[in-house]
């Protein structure tokens, strides 16, 4: 049974994280995900399983929010360049 086919409940269990560190993660990957398609679209319930998923697999990492955190920093500091807002 692959990770996509496995409880919730059981994946916290393989995984060796604690529930309150799971769900701080969790919260901290929808921040930066949510507004990408492949999240934008799932409903809350399926967000919140979505990201404890990404969380308890290692897809979902302290490091890659602040890679990602970095990357629209970039993104919106070239945006503001290239269109300036006139005052």
């Amino acid at each position: 049974m692959n990770n996509a086919e496995k409880p919730v409940e059981e994946l916290f269990f393989e995984s060796g994280m604690g529930k309150y560190d799971v769900t701080k993660l969790a919260i901290e990957w929808i921040k930066v995900k949510k507004n990408e398609d492949e999240y934008r679209k799932l409903s809350q319930k399926d967000l919140l399983d979505r990201a404890i998923r990404d969380v308890v697999t290692g897809v979902a990492t302290y490091k890659e929010i602040e890679n990602i955190k970095k990357k629209k920093s970039v993104a919106k500091e070239d945006d503001e360049e290239t269109n300036p807002e006139i005052n």
